[in-house]
């Protein structure tokens, strides 16, 4: 049967520049809806099966108002991919795809975090303790297939993200240290 658990949700612009959809992570689904703007509510779109279960899903918009938003989504196997919608066709497109896994490192107990750079410069992932992975931006708004590491101090991370307006990515994190005390850093 198929999962019913919803793992992540988030609304996007997918389908078209003017549409509103909610797309669902369910372990290896992804389901796209419409949001019907007169109250009717969700209309089912899509429902793709994936080849591995959703570890992040995040909305890429490298082209802005006026295009269509991508998905970023990576698995807990470590594999990433960068979808779109095809209108012609009415299916789901790969733009980009990758593994990010490393032979050495300590899977994250908190899980993976993903974080995007509002300038769509960059996606970084958090999959190991003391690594964070950094995917590199193509021009044309998707993502390059290859990925590099960046070695980070603070081992238990609970969220990170990518600050806005500045001249160089600068990533802001929220960590604990063995006291539990917290600390926010940017780096």
């Amino acid at each position: 049967h198929r999962p019913s658990a919803v793992s992540h949700a988030v609304t996007a612009a997918f389908t078209g520049p003017d549409d509103l959809n909610l797309i669902v992570a369910k372990s290896t689904r992804l389901e796209v809806h419409a949001v019907d703007g007169s109250g009717e509510g969700l209309r089912p779109l899509l429902d793709v099966p994936l080849y591995g279960r959703v570890a992040t899903l995040e909305v890429w918009r490298p082209h802005g108002a006026g295009h269509p938003d991508l998905i970023f989504l990576s698995t807990e196997r470590y594999r990433f991919a960068l979808l779109a919608y095809d209108a012609e066709s009415g299916e789901i497109v790969t733009k980009a795809a990758g593994d990010v896994s490393d032979k050495t490192g300590r899977p994250c107990d908190c899980g993976q975090i993903a974080a995007l750079d509002p300038q769509h410069r960059l996606l970084g992932l958090h999959m190991y303790d003391g690594l964070f992975k950094i995917i590199p931006a193509l021009a044309g708004g998707t993502l390059r297939s290859e990925a590099f590491n960046v070695r980070m101090e603070e081992l238990y991370l609970l969220d990170l993200c990518f600050l806005a307006g500045t001249p160089r990515p600068t990533l802001a994190t929220l960590h604990e240290d063995s006291k539990h005390q917290r600390y926010l850093k940017t780096h």
